[in-house]
């Protein structure tokens, strides 16, 4: 049964026939003989899905649902048309609203092209089923362009959930980035660095940020797509600048000449904890200093340690450190070297000096760079190195029961009497 309008004028209170309309009869008629049986239920998720690409209200979406509930599964079969026949009276007790509110939607789905009236000679709607339920005889309004043009609303309620998508997961890595960003200009203040490099950061995620709000505005994917591509250049633009200005070799990071003492916990031998003190080659004085106390890790009690010692305990990241006497700079900078050789990501980095501060943050580092250099880890460093900041969120990082088994480890393969 192809769709059909009813030509009326004058005061007969027809509507009235538009090149519009006829523009979408003939497109329709075109297209039913393609057109093959559907499955009713599944024409509301798709629906849902297509209504953005239709510009299809909600209110009228909710009266074209309550059509599609007039008719019979068997009804969307090939051969058959679906007809329904319920009064703007029965549509608006359904929607709880006006029977002019509903005219108003009948109109929109008209003109979107997803019903088609197929008007009585008086103008009311009524049908008759036969004893198998299939329609016999029926005015009302039809809904077979939903059955010809399903193909194309599958396709555009497809394209729309892809847009959505995109969208959500871009807002969350923009959200990532930008926290990145707050999180080392924090980091540089905290550390007393300035700097128009600095601002740089902040200015360009804004204005990737600024681009797609503006292309998620215009529902333009492309142009969405385009700005969540500069977002790895701005993540390698913090990392040069992480590395360049905050761990520079002439850059002490503490911003000061003599930094906090790093405090390290563990207990492999509750009554005799083993303690050496911090070693700045700055600060000759640094032995007789009273160290910081921090709060004790899982297996409490203390593990000291100097430059020194951990380049003795860790020489795959000997190599990063120059100084004759290496301080904790120098440490510092070797751990930035390795985050970027060990292909770390930025944000993982910012996160541990967040969490665990410059020191603990680079004995994680060294950790995880030794590791990698033994064959010790199964997938990646990264992998690692974000699994012990985890831990630490967690508080169940015990970075000092890892230094007691690599220190054992040297002292172990030390000669006799060494």
């Amino acid at each position: 049964m192809t769709c059909t309008q009813t030509a009326f004028t004058g005061a007969t209170g027809a509507r009235p026939i538009t090149a519009w309309s006829r523009r979408i009869v003939r497109d329709l008629d075109a297209r039913a003989p393609e057109a093959g049986d559907v499955e009713r239920n599944r024409l509301y998720p798709v629906l849902e899905g297509a209504k953005a690409a239709l510009k299809l209200g909600t209110p009228a979406l909710e009266t074209l649902k309550h059509l599609i509930g007039f008719t019979r599964p068997d009804d969307w079969k090939l051969g058959r048309t679906p007809l329904a026949w319920p009064s703007n009276y029965t549509l608006a007790e359904l929607a709880g609203v006006t029977e002019s509110a509903i005219k108003a939607r009948l109109r929109q789905l008209r003109a979107l092209g997803l019903v088609a009236a197929h008007d009585s000679a008086h103008g009311r709607r009524t049908g008759r089923r036969d004893a198998g339920g299939a329609i016999t005889s029926a005015y009302g309004l039809d809904l077979s362009p939903l059955r010809i043009r399903f193909a194309e609303l599958c396709a555009l309620a497809e394209a729309q959930t892809a847009q959505s998508r995109l969208f959500r997961e871009g807002r969350q890595a923009i959200a990532r980035v930008r926290r990145l960003v707050g999180q080392v200009l924090a980091q540089a203040a905290d550390l007393r660095l300035t700097g128009a490099h600095w601002m740089a950061l902040q200015d360009e995620v804004e204005r990737i940020a600024g681009g797609a709000a503006a292309a998620r505005g215009a529902r333009d994917s492309d142009a969405y797509r385009a700005a969540l591509d500069l977002l790895p250049a701005l993540e390698r633009q913090v990392g040069e600048t992480i590395d360049a200005f905050m761990f520079s070799e002439n850059n002490n990071p503490s911003g000061l000449k003599t930094a906090p003492d790093i405090h390290i916990q563990t207990n492999p031998h509750p009554n005799d904890p083993v303690k050496a003190v911090r070693d700045c080659s700055s600060d000759p004085a640094a032995e007789d200093r009273t160290p910081t106390a921090v709060a004790a890790s899982p297996s409490r009690s203390v593990f000291k340690a100097r430059p020194t010692d951990l380049l003795a305990m860790f020489p795959s990241a000997a190599m990063y450190v120059t100084a004759r006497s290496p301080g904790w700079p120098d440490i510092h900078t070797a751990a930035a070297r390795l985050r970027h050789d060990l292909g770390i990501r930025t944000g993982v980095w910012v996160d541990a000096l967040d969490r665990l501060g410059r020191d603990d943050a680079a004995i994680t580092m060294l950790i995880t760079a030794e590791r990698q250099a033994r064959g010790d880890i199964r997938q990646s460093a990264g992998a690692y190195f974000t699994g012990m900041i985890v831990k630490a969120q967690r508080d169940e990082l015990d970075l000092g029961r890892s230094l007691w088994g690599f220190r054992t480890e040297m002292m172990a393969d030390q000669p006799a009497g060494g």
